[in-house]
């Protein structure tokens, strides 16, 4: 029986796996859970089993998604497998407790329980919503029209609700629910049952394509001719910090940028950390900026290291993972400083807590955290910036898309959304792919154009149908642009973000209830 469930793990691990990668097997996460399904419906998974089942679960899905985390750091990636392997655990016994004692509700507490682990990495320093069962998606446009309504977890909400209704279909689920007195599932026979949820999956289907159709076709917008220029230079992530590179570099962004200008470009984006000193306080940083300001007479939004001095500081300064607008004629706007830091790698765990961990060196940047967003104006547009890894957060997103007056309440949505980041630190994997492809979705739920521009790549612009109107290739040097477009609806999804949270709650709820009763209380 052991033997069992960890070959059916490990085929849950392999399709969810598979289901995330660039090899147009997203469909596969329609059918991934299905063998942990089998084993939780048969109530046979002892505690053992199900902690063995975590860490296959962990080591196989993080092998295959996250291997490429290995080229920076391969004892992060151990210690990956090792914390989610637990997580796992967590999540498997609480499922399967369910199961056992609260039979009537096992299915909505194992999608409840499921939504919490991918809602609550959104949360705390050691976030990473990578997890998500949403981004399996990606191919499917039609389908992932309907984040402007649900967001990513409720996409993830009806893969989970597809895989249970195709358990319920199976001849082995049958058999399980017959012998073991849990025919919950609708007063009908066994054959009926299987007619119910094929119909209630075909019903699920049609509509939800029903939907992205009706938007892709109807959605309305407004093309403008923004001139917007996404600049990838494609300059090697350690070679790029070296300071005998420094002027390669530079000349390089000149280039491209004076490519961009001649084609009448009004805006122009590099990257994050295009510009190696800090252009808030570096003088020759700031000049070698502005003479090619003056000399393609355009704008440039940018990312670059900026530090203040701090005497009670640690280190006697605040360094920030920042990004500004430099335009010819105003040179001093208002800094963006990135907000939600990468894990470890930009900013170690709970060093305001420990102020010792701030001797602890492990390579890591060790940024502050930006306290809010920023908004900016080129060529009569507004727009506001994100960089790197914050495109994987869906809230703060809404917030820089559409922020809302706090005094009118009123939404006061921008034109665009820029995202800049350096992945060159995952080489030529399918890492900066698993990245790129999140902005299909931001795009969709704010319903708001996105460009963005990655060191070595992949750059891309997704129009507010998450429609790819135009992308790059891993380490082309190249410069990329497409017409604006807005549409001014306000996505349900931008009033209801919080909503997730009645996941957490019932998952907590059930699980008390189940705590309760095995303890005869």
């Amino acid at each position: 029986m052991r033997r069992r469930n960890l070959l059916l793990t490990l085929l849950s691990a392999l399709m969810l796996a598979l289901s995330r990668l660039p090899i147009h097997l997203g469909w596969m996460v329609f059918f991934a859970w299905l063998p942990l399904l089998y084993i939780f419906e048969t109530g046979k998974a002892k505690s053992a089993d199900l902690l063995r089942m975590g860490f296959i679960m962990s080591i196989i899905y993080m092998s295959i998604v996250f291997y490429w985390i290995t080229l920076v750091t391969i004892p992060g990636l151990i210690g990956m497998m090792a914390f989610y392997g637990l997580v796992y655990y967590i999540l498997f016994y609480a499922i399967n407790r369910i199961f056992l004692l609260l039979p009537r509700w096992r299915y909505l507490g194992f999608i409840s329980i499921m939504i919490t682990f991918e809602y609550i990495q959104n949360f705390g320093e050691t976030r990473f919503p990578w997890f998500n069962l949403a981004y399996s998606l990606a191919d499917y446009t039609h389908l992932i029209q309907f984040a402007d309504v649900g967001g990513v977890v409720g996409l993830s909400a009806l893969i989970l609700l597809i895989n249970v209704l195709i358990h319920l279909m199976l001849p082995s689920s049958q058999k399980w629910l017959e012998q073991r007195g849990r025919n919950h599932y609708v007063n009908a026979s066994p054959r009926r049952r299987q007619v119910i949820s094929l119909v209630a999956i075909i019903i699920i289907f049609i509509s939800w394509w029903g939907y992205g159709e009706n938007c892709l076709k109807n959605l309305p917008l407004e093309k403008h001719d923004a001139k917007i220029f996404v600049v990838q230079p494609s300059i090697e992530a350690r070679e790029r910090w070296k300071p005998e590179q420094y002027d390669k570099s530079l000349e390089l962004f000149r280039k491209l940028t004076l490519e961009a200008a001649a084609d009448s470009a009004k805006l122009v984006i590099w990257p994050e950390g295009a510009m190696i000193g800090d252009l808030a306080s570096d003088y020759a940083a700031q000049r070698d900026l502005q003479k090619i300001l003056d000399e393609a007479q355009v704008d440039i939004f940018t990312g670059f290291q900026h530090y203040e001095p701090d005497i009670n500081h640690p280190r006697g300064e605040r360094s920030y993972n920042a990004a500004s607008l430099f335009q010819p004629d105003n040179f001093h706007n208002e800094l963006y400083f990135k907000n939600i830091l990468v894990p470890v790698a930009e900013r170690m765990l709970w060093m305001d807590i420990f102020p010792f961990l701030w001797k602890l060196d492990l390579g890591q940047a060790n940024w502050e955290f930006g306290t809010k967003l920023a908004y900016y104006e080129s060529g009569g547009y507004r727009f506001s910036p994100s960089i790197c890894y914050e495109l994987a957060f869906p809230e703060i997103f809404h917030h820089m898309a559409i922020p809302r007056d706090t005094l009118s309440g009123e939404f006061n949505k921008c034109d665009f959304l820029i995202n800049i980041t350096n992945d060159g630190w995952f080489g030529t994997s399918y890492g900066p792919w698993l990245h790129a492809m999140m902005a299909k979705f931001r795009a969709i739920e704010n319903r708001i154009q996105i460009y963005r521009s990655a060191n070595t790549g992949i750059s891309l612009i997704v129009d507010p149908k998450g429609r790819i109107l135009s992308r790059t290739k891993l380490n082309e040097v190249c410069v990329i642009s497409a017409p604006l477009y807005t549409t001014p609806r306000i996505p349900v999804i931008r009033r209801i973000y919080k909503y997730p949270f009645i996941f957490v709650g019932i998952a907590l709820l059930l699980a008390l209830i189940a705590r309760i009763k095995k303890t005869g209380g």
